[in-house]
């Protein structure tokens, strides 16, 4: 019996929707991160079909973007916790702050620190806080000038995602109009002994830190506290390594099965 002639690459690739097939793969990805980390099918849905009316966009993403600035917010406050006179005791140490009003309050520090999130939000997120904890009298009593937050994958992952897309948004628009391009890099091989990788973990580890290191300040100098100039805007650098399984790219197929009556009830 004679052997059925398979189609080539190029004859399956050319008939192909690239754009549908990357959509395919982020929703498939994006579907499978939030349903790991406890999302519902429910939310998702409901969520999905108030997106996509138009008058519903801004309204489903603005206490997102509340959050994500009381989030950056403590970060400052933190900061001014750990380096204003006003809170350290004679040894350069936070000195433990109080709920309600005076000197050594919350509501003290947030307006030293010029940050716009109200003291009782602020209050809120620090009772939330591993960097955080409250004494036997009440009084909280700052562990790390980090601000962090518990259970945050959701959170961390939309603020990288969104601000990916919007660069090759940006990245798109400058090559049409020759204007600057954004940075935008990444290398990677396919095929690497996970097993034999340690060392240049470690390395990428050491070199990213002092790179992110040697910036942040330099960012941060640039912060505007109050501002009223129609060009003010974000300005940051993100860096992570990943590693993946390619025994993961056998069950890929199967997964993305598993998502598509999900994207199709969308």
């Amino acid at each position: 019996m004679a052997r059925r002639k398979s189609a080539s690459p190029s004859k399956t690739i050319a008939g192909l929707d690239l754009n549908q097939q990357g959509a395919n793969a982020l929703l498939a990805a994006t579907f499978e991160f939030l349903l790991r980390n406890d999302i519902s099918k429910k939310f998702i849905l409901d969520f999905a079909r108030k997106y996509l009316v138009r008058n519903q966009r801004s309204r489903s993403l603005r206490l997102y973007r509340e959050l994500e600035q009381a989030q950056e917010d403590m970060g400052l406050i933190m900061g001014t916790w750990f380096s204003h006179p006003k809170f350290l005791d004679a040894s350069g140490n936070p000195i433990p702050l109080n709920a309600g009003k005076g000197p050594n309050s919350i509501a003290q520090l947030v307006r030293a620190s010029g940050v716009r999130v109200q003291a009782s939000i602020a209050q809120e997120l620090m009772r939330r806080s591993r960097s955080v904890k409250i004494n036997g009298g009440g009084r909280l009593i700052a562990l790390r000038r980090a601000f962090v937050l518990p259970k945050l994958e959701v959170l961390r992952a939309a603020f990288v995602v969104e601000r990916y897309l919007d660069t090759l948004q940006q990245i798109a628009f400058g090559q049409q109009k020759e204007i600057p391009l954004i940075l935008e890099r990444s290398c990677h091989v396919s095929e690497v002994d996970l097993k034999r990788i340690i060392p240049i973990l470690r390395d990428i580890e050491s070199r990213g830190t002092a790179f992110m290191d040697s910036i942040d300040g330099d960012l941060e100098g640039r912060r505007l506290r109050k501002s009223k100039r129609k060009s003010v805007g974000e300005l940051g650098v993100h860096v992570f390594v990943w590693t993946k399984s390619s025994n993961k790219a056998l069950k890929s197929s199967t997964k993305l099965r598993s998502v598509r009556a999900l994207q199709n009830r969308l």
